[in-house]
């Protein structure tokens, strides 16, 4: 990872599930988004595996981010948290046609979501505060979050969008695997805004994610 990269602030990310509330209602702006995703997501279909590769590289696109900052914007004043879990339960449903149980992954992505939508709805200014700080000094590990927010929206529109239905498999696995990543990271933030000072002390001193897990003996 380059300098600069790991030395900036990702831009806002998105909710895994945003860009697919186009399911529920498509407007102009994730039609276009869409169109711009296309050949990516021909590039997911095709090796599932890719997913974190292509995504660090759409988040060093300039109009993916610009597109991307839109949606999040615009996805952020409309979806309501029913919406949401509605959208969830047709990525859920996708799979479960072809027997792949996503349940315990859905809810990480739930939970995350959910936590995520009331703080920037009821509770902005700290949110906010909380993610700049665990982004200027935890530079490496936001990037890592963006990059896994990216490759579960890649992953969540394939599974809608294509009909890659012989990679289903491959791509259950990646969002398991990404969602249990998430998970850490929706702790982490989480934790970082309570005022628990015992907790705040583990955050503040552990180096890096795994040191965290460690510490808070998280499986």
């Amino acid at each position: 990872m380059n300098a600069l990269m790991t030395s900036t602030i990702p831009p806002p990310t998105p909710l895994p599930s945003q860009a697919l509330s186009g399911v529920v209602a498509r407007s102009r702006l994730y039609t276009v988004f869409l169109e711009f995703l296309r050949p990516w997501i021909e590039r997911v279909a095709d090796d599932p595996s890719a997913v974190k590769d292509i995504a660090q590289k759409l988040l060093g696109d300039t109009r993916f981010l610009y597109l991307l900052i839109m949606l999040s914007q615009d996805m952020m004043l409309r979806v309501s948290e029913d919406e949401l879990r509605n959208i969830y339960k047709t990525v859920y449903n996708r799979f479960r046609e072809i027997g792949i149980d996503l349940e315990d992954s859905i809810e990480i992505m739930i939970e995350h979501d959910l936590w995520k939508l009331h703080q920037i709805k009821k509770n902005f200014n700290n949110f906010i505060s909380i993610y700049i700080d665990f982004a200027v000094k935890n530079p490496e590990d936001t990037y890592r979050y963006a990059v896994i927010l990216t490759a579960l929206m890649l992953l969540l529109i394939t599974s809608i969008e294509t009909e890659p239905r012989e990679k289903l498999k491959l791509m259950a696995d990646e969002i398991k695997r990404l969602a249990n990543e998430l998970e850490l990271y929706t702790l982490t933030l989480m934790i970082a805004l309570e005022k628990n000072d015992e907790e705040n002390k583990v955050v503040a001193t552990a180096k890096n994610l795994e040191e965290l897990k460690k510490a808070l003996e998280i499986e």
